[in-house]
């Protein structure tokens, strides 16, 4: 939703609600928060936010554009993450979420995504090497370099140049490997995220 962030507030659970935020020639127009409690509950906060996020568009002259409705942007938006945070998740850039959300995703991305939002799996920044990404494509999935590189939707000769060490892998493809490395079912997490 555009101006309008989940502000979770881990410290104080109880302020959690809606923050919408608007900017205009480099300045806030609006910036303010709505607590679920406030309001009875999350939604009703919700509610509230985008009211009050449209007439503070309205009133300021701010074209809203239209939200995505691609399956990347559903899944996030249904657990109130930012693409900012989404992109943090995935070690991606938000620009990079951005285009997914309005374009084609990966489905091994889709299914990344909704492992990680759901919580099945955790994402940490630990180094796999090239020989780490052979391991776990010949060892752990069992497959050829042509399999990863269709299950990753890259270049065959890409998954090559990573093994070597002639290329780095992106960011979100050493969150998946990490992930299948630590035991994630892929097919069992696909059919959950699809349901």
């Amino acid at each position: 939703m555009q101006g309008i962030t989940r502000d979770h507030r881990a410290a104080t659970p109880s302020d959690a609600g809606w923050r919408v935020r608007l900017m205009k020639d480099r300045q806030y127009v609006a910036d303010r928060h709505f607590r679920d409690q406030a309001y009875g509950g999350p939604q009703r906060a919700k509610k509230a936010a985008r009211c009050y996020r449209d007439d503070m568009a309205k009133e300021h002259g701010i074209v809203l554009t239209d939200a995505s409705e691609g399956d990347l942007a559903v899944l996030r938006r249904g657990t109130g993450l930012t693409q900012v945070e989404l992109a943090q998740l995935l070690h991606v850039s938000s620009a990079q979420i951005a285009k997914w959300e309005h374009g084609a995703v990966p489905p091994a991305v889709l299914s990344l995504a909704g492992a990680l939002l759901s919580q099945q799996i955790v994402s940490h920044a630990s180094e796999i090497s090239g020989d780490d990404i052979r391991r776990i494509r010949t060892q752990i999935l069992k497959w050829t370099q042509q399999q990863l590189a269709a299950e990753l939707d890259r270049a065959y000769a890409a998954v090559g140049q990573w093994e070597r060490g002639g290329r780095r892998a992106p960011g979100w493809v050493l969150v998946y490997l990490q992930a299948v490395d630590d035991g994630w079912n892929r097919e069992h997490s696909t059919e959950s995220t699809s349901a």
